[in-house]
C-alpha cells in the first residue's frame, strides 16, 4: 500500500487531475473539502468518509509545472490517483466520442473508454 504519491505535471495534467480526482472521491462517497489556495499558488483539499482521510496538495515547480502529493494514513494513495486519471481520460474520450461522425471511431473510442475504466479493477 502506497501512502504517499508525488509527481510533477504540466498545466494541462493539473487541469485534467483536478477535475478527476475530486470526482472519483465522490464516487467512493468521500466528502470534499478545499481547505486552501489561491490563484497560482499552493491549493490544499482533503477527503473524508468516516475515519479515512485523503490529502491532496498541488503548489508551483518552476513556470510552467506543478506539484501534486496525495497522501493518506489508511488508504492506498496510487491506486486512488490511478483509478481518478482512468476515469477521467475515459470521460474525456466519451465526450470527444459523442461528436464524432465516423461509427468505426466511435467504437473505436468508446472501446478505449472501456478498457479504461476496467484496468484497475
Amino acid at each position: 500500500m502506497s501512502n504517499i504519491y508525488e509527481v510533477v505535471v504540466s498545466a494541462f495534467g493539473l487541469e485534467l487531475f483536478e477535475d478527476a480526482f475530486p470526482r472519483y472521491m465522490d464516487g467512493l462517497h468521500f466528502r470534499h473539502m478545499k481547505i486552501g489556495g489561491w490563484l497560482g499558488d499552493h491549493t490544499s483539499h482533503e477527503f473524508q468518509k468516516g475515519d479515512h482521510l485523503v490529502s491532496c496538495t498541488t503548489s508551483n515547480e518552476g513556470q510552467s509545472h506543478f506539484k501534486i502529493v496525495v497522501l493518506s494514513d489508511t488508504e492506498d494513495v496510487e491506486q486512488l490517483v490511478l483509478g481518478s486519471l482512468t476515469e477521467g481520460m475515459a470521460d474525456l474520450l466519451e465526450d470527444f466520442g459523442e461528436r464524432v461522425s465516423d461509427p468505426s471511431s466511435q467504437q473505436t473510442l468508446r472501446s478505449l473508454s472501456r478498457g479504461l475504466r476496467d484496468a484497475f479493477d
